[in-house]
């Protein structure tokens, strides 16, 4: 673990501690699994039970750099509509806020890529408070249509306003329009009585999100510095090739003096000397970039327009950037997914995508609970994305083409 990981976790446990939950309580996060966290709120004990929930202030903002949002948690007690928000990383004692929901509102709209494509979020209305916030999100999900978006989310948003005992707004196209009470039974129904993803502790989830950000759903590590994580080796290296280019350079203009420029010596310390600038250049270029990054954070997967990225290109401020992916030939087509799984590496649990390009490694950690959870996380968002009748990629037609049988 680095210091700065170090750091995180115990800014991220000091948070729960200033939210009034335990570091070891099992979190509820229904942007990556609805699902899991509709069937936990119908398991939640008696009264006075409380549920720590991932949260957000409000939707990411538009753009194509929209920069990301800081995490939040909220803890609900069952039979109270009282919830705690509390920021999930850097709050202070005393910090988090006591609110009281008056509604659950289930709302979709289309998703802001270029895609066909929807967003249906759970929102808690909140009372008034002079210099508030109005509400606060429950979860957020992508799908290729809005009754895909909604369906994943239906039955979680009816259970959590039957676990807080306010009303909840259901859309209309379920029969559930602002009905006025917490029921909904076909949505709990639903609801998945075996919730596929572990459980995972608030302390294991707290680093990772899964939410938009402007035109992508984003996979972020909060306990990741980023491109500035190997600052320090990018330097080093491309100092070395410095001293080598110059020395190179030095017996380029020895040998030109002594045999010439076109002289056999000459041209091959000439060729070496370019090559090693030109990579001196990009590693101080790349360690340059790396020492300028401010973000705390840093963004693992991109998915969006039909598309997947891993280790997208960011700003400075650690927003994803979207021009290069296509150019460089970075995203892959969601068609061209296979699936998504843990692998072991020699001994570590690597979250694997799977595509016709070959396997990439979206992430590697030493807990394989985590590594599971987001990997059904991020299986689920691209299956949930991906078109239904799509035609053949170009990679597709070129493997049909190659596997036909000669005439």
């Amino acid at each position: 673990m680095s210091d700065y990981e170090g750091t995180f976790e115990r800014t991220a446990e000091a948070s729960l501690v200033a939210l009034g939950a335990s570091p070891s309580d099992d979190a509820l996060d229904a942007w990556a699994d609805p699902e899991g966290v509709a069937h936990a709120l119908g398991e939640l004990g008696g009264a006075r039970t409380t549920a720590v929930l991932r949260a957000a202030h409000e939707p990411a903002g538009e753009g194509d750099a929209a920069a990301p949002a800081a995490p939040f948690w909220i803890r609900a007690t069952k039979g109270s509509a009282e919830i705690v928000v509390g920021a999930a990383v850097g709050a202070a004692p005393g910090a988090a806020e006591t609110r009281r929901v008056t509604r659950v509102v289930v709302d979709s709209g289309p998703s802001p890529d270029d895609a066909d494509g929807a967003i249906a979020r759970v929102s808690l209305l909140l009372d008034r408070k002079a210099g508030a916030a109005a509400k606060v999100l429950a979860a957020e999900v992508w799908a290729r249509a809005p009754e895909v978006a909604v369906e994943r989310v239906r039955a979680m948003a009816t259970r959590l306003a039957r676990a807080l005992s306010v009303p909840a707004s259901l859309p209309a196209a379920s029969g559930a329009k602002d009905s006025g009470t917490t029921g909904d039974e076909e949505a709990l129904e639903d609801a998945g009585a075996s919730a596929a993803a572990p459980q995972v502790s608030v302390r294991a989830l707290a680093r990772f999100t899964l939410r938009g950000e402007g035109p992508r759903l984003v996979l972020r590590d909060f306990a990741s510095r980023g491109p500035r994580e190997g600052a320090g080796v990018n330097l080093a290296i491309g100092l070395g090739f410095t001293a080598l280019a110059a020395a190179c350079w030095a017996m380029f203009g020895q040998s030109t003096r002594a045999a010439g420029v076109t002289a056999a010596p000459s041209l091959a310390w000439l060729l070496g000397a370019v090559l090693l600038t030109l990579a001196a250049t990009a590693f101080l270029g790349v360690a340059r970039f790396a020492r300028r990054y401010v973000a705390t954070s840093a963004p693992l997967v991109a998915i969006g327009s039909g598309k997947v990225t891993v280790a997208p290109w960011v700003s400075r401020e650690g927003a994803v950037v979207l021009e290069p992916e296509g150019r460089f030939g970075a995203a892959i087509d969601l068609a061209e997914v296979r699936g998504v799984s843990v692998q072991d590496r020699e001994g570590r649990h690597a979250v694997e995508i799977a595509t016709e390009h070959g396997p990439i490694d979206a992430l590697i950690t030493d807990d394989p609970t985590i590594a599971r959870y987001l990997a059904l996380a991020l299986d689920r968002a691209i299956d949930d994305l991906r078109p239904q009748s799509t035609s053949p990629t170009a990679r597709q037609r070129a493997r049909k083409r190659a596997a036909a049988p000669s005439q």
